[in-house]
């Protein structure tokens, strides 16, 4: 895959993991609008596929979710959420990646009831290791469940989209 490729690859799967992060990261389609100067239509679009995710969307997104991991560090499932399906994704396999992707999409809705920071984490866990090959899968990768990654190592996001 070539850089073009790879940076094409990465929108991709933020916007497909979109209405997950944003749920872990506790926010509505309209605040998360607000906060990268969009319409809550915008992200409803991004979300469901209406429209592909600009390079500058891209950017903006990201941004705004490294400021919520530093100004929110008792939430340690978004930073993993993020790492695992849109910094790495690209190197799973696809029937990982999946699992991981319905895991995703079972914390956001346990976020979207009002569950945060330690219970949140405990859910992601162990719905994490119930996925066969999973485990494996990650830890080939360099990924330890339990452990969160810091604001620098998150921050390399933007180091490799803009090559």
């Amino acid at each position: 895959m070539n850089e073009k490729e790879k940076k094409q690859k990465q929108i991709q799967l933020l916007q497909q993991n979109l209405s997950s992060i944003r749920k872990i990261a506790g926010w509505t389609a309209e605040q998360l609008g607000e906060k990268i100067g969009v319409t809550k239509q915008t992200i409803s679009n991004l979300e469901n596929s209406k429209t592909p995710m600009n390079l500058t969307q891209y950017i903006a997104i990201r941004s705004i979710l490294d400021y919520e991991n530093e100004l929110n560090p008792d939430n340690t499932v978004l930073p993993k959420v993020i790492n695992i399906l849109v910094d790495i994704g690209a190197e799973l396999e696809e029937e990982n990646y999946s699992e991981i992707k319905d895991t995703a999409e079972t914390v956001a809705a346990s976020a979207s009831t009002g569950k945060t920071g330690v219970e949140l984490e405990k859910t992601y866990t162990s719905l994490l290791k119930t996925v066969p090959g999973v485990i494996g899968a990650l830890t080939a990768l360099g990924i330890v469940l339990g452990q969160s990654k810091s604001v620098t190592e998150t921050a390399s996001w933007l180091k490799k989209i803009l090559k």
